[in-house]
Formats: C-alpha cells, structure tokens, sequence
C-alpha cells in the first residue's frame, strides 16, 4: 500500500479526514462545536488530536464522538479522545456492552481501554451540533449494533445527501469468524441490510477505511483542482455496494 499523508485534510462542505493511513476518523465542524466519527486503533490517538489542531480545531470544542461500531480499529481511541476532548461517547445501543466491558474475542476486541457510553444510539436519532445534523441508521451485521450515518453536504450552492456505511466489511463472514462468534453480526442481517442501503440515493458517501471510497485517490484530484468535488460521487456508492454483493456471493 503507498503511504499517505495523512496530516489531516479538508474534504467537502465541512468535512475532514482526521485518521490513518488505514482507518477513518471524520471531523464534522461547526461554529458551535464539532462532531467525531470513529476514533482509529488504540494507538492512533495521538495522531488524531494532532491532525485535528493542524487543522486549525481545538479538540476540546469536540461534542460528541460517534462510533460506527465495537471492532478495535474504530472505537481503539476512544477513551483516550474522550477524555482529552470533554466529549459525549455515542454508540449503537447493541454494541454498549463490548464497548464498556471489552473482551479477549468476542468482537475482535483485543488491547483497547473499555469507556463509558454517554449515548446509546438507536434508529432515528439525530445527533446535532450548530446546524449540523447527523442522522443515525441501524445496519447490524457486521456488529450487532453497527450503526451508520445519513447528512446533508454542501458544495458551490448546491446540496447532497451524504452517507458513511458504518460496517461494509465481509472479513467477519469467513467461516472462522462465524464458527467461533468472534465479531458478534449475522449474515442475515448484513444482508438486510445491503437490500436496505440499495434503496438509499446516497451522492457523497465517505469510508470506514480510507480505501472504501478512495478517499485519498480523491484528495489528489482535489489538489489539481477536479470539479466538481471528486468526494461527489454517487456512481462510486452504487459500485461499492455492488462490490459488497459481490464478495458475499462468493463467501456463499
């Protein structure tokens, strides 16, 4: 894999990439605070913090950490931010138990520093900062309280329906996963869930890892100055979902 920079960078509207090389973390800003989604590996949080001050943020006017999902590339960081930040822990209501308690296997949780849970989320709650709203959706399967997030982007006057998949990975349905329960989720339920999403018009769409979407093959055509916004991309999010089907049929 290339290595990025991965100093931190603007994306749309008022969207940006704060996380790894490997793994997402998402900074929604407003002039009333700010909102994180997913908080990297239980190392990253350092870099985090730092990609968000080079930005021009303080960490502490961060009001809520959203979590898509209990695996420990995206919750690692968590207690470490929440306790720099000041911020509310928010995760999927079926997922609260692994992230308070933790455990050798159930769920891939290995290494992190279990925190407290502020908010539990259920389908249909908003959580909102200034006039910045995040629209919470349910789809379990690849953790039983996967969560995703719906929001409104705007760019050069126009606005779009912007979408993040909290839980695309097939990896958990190998059949050692599934065999032993190490990650908690149900085929049956992801693949509602993928019957589900087809139905979403989705325009900007960001990834749980930056490799989802290309999020830094678009950064580049962002440089040189692409327009419209190379993060405007509602073929890429019907090609992903197909790619999804794809792998599940093969694991089937």
């Amino acid at each position: 894999m290339p290595a990025y920079d991965c100093a931190g960078f603007w994306m749309i509207d008022n969207i940006h990439y704060v996380g790894t090389e490997r793994v997402s973390s998402h900074l929604f800003t407003s002039e009333k605070g700010h909102i994180l989604i997913d908080a990297c590996m239980p190392d990253s949080g350092p870099d985090i913090l730092k990609n968000i001050s080079t930005l021009g943020f303080n960490p502490r006017d961060i009001r809520y950490i959203l979590i898509s999902h209990a695996h420990i590339d995206h919750l690692g960081s968590t207690k470490l931010l929440a306790n720099e930040t000041g911020a509310k822990v928010c995760i999927g209501e079926a997922d609260v138990e692994a992230a308070e308690k933790g455990s050798t296997w159930k769920m891939g949780l290995v290494g992190f520093s279990p925190f407290k849970v502020d908010v539990p989320l259920e389908e249909g709650d908003v959580t909102s900062v200034g006039d910045k709203e995040i629209h919470i959706y349910h789809t379990p399967g690849h953790t039983p309280g996967c969560i995703s997030f719906g929001f409104e982007v705007n760019d050069e006057g126009r606005k779009y329906n912007g979408f993040m998949f909290g839980g695309p990975g097939v990896n958990v349905f190998q059949p050692e996963g599934l065999r032993k329960g190490i990650y908690g989720g149900t085929l049956e339920d992801f693949q509602s869930t993928l019957d589900r999403l087809n139905t979403f018009k989705v325009e900007v769409w960001l990834g749980a890892h930056p490799g989802q979407n290309r999020t830094f093959q678009k950064l580049k055509l962002l440089s040189k100055g692409a327009k419209p916004n190379p993060y405007i991309d509602p073929d890429g999010w019907k090609g992903f979902l197909q790619n999804i089907r794809d792998k599940m049929q093969k694991l089937l």
